[in-house]
């Protein structure tokens, strides 16, 4: 069965959050620093995207989800 547009989205969601948390779990576990660079980078290889790109996901994703813009 194929994926629908609206499962496409939540995949994209979750994974973007799950980028989110591990980037600051390593802040809080390992010390390291958590800037837009290592966020972007993480979220580009995650999410198939450019780290800009990668970027907009993660904003568009925390504003659906109230957390306000990452921006």
């Amino acid at each position: 069965m194929a994926a629908s547009t609206g499962d496409v989205g939540r995949d994209e969601a979750a994974a973007a959050a799950l980028t989110a948390l591990g980037v600051v779990r390593r802040a809080l576990i390992e010390g390291v620093p958590v800037t837009r660079e290592t966020l972007g980078r993480e979220a580009s290889f995650v999410l198939e995207a450019s780290p800009m790109d990668a970027l907009r996901e993660l904003d568009a994703t925390a504003q659906r989800l109230g957390l306000g813009s990452l921006l």
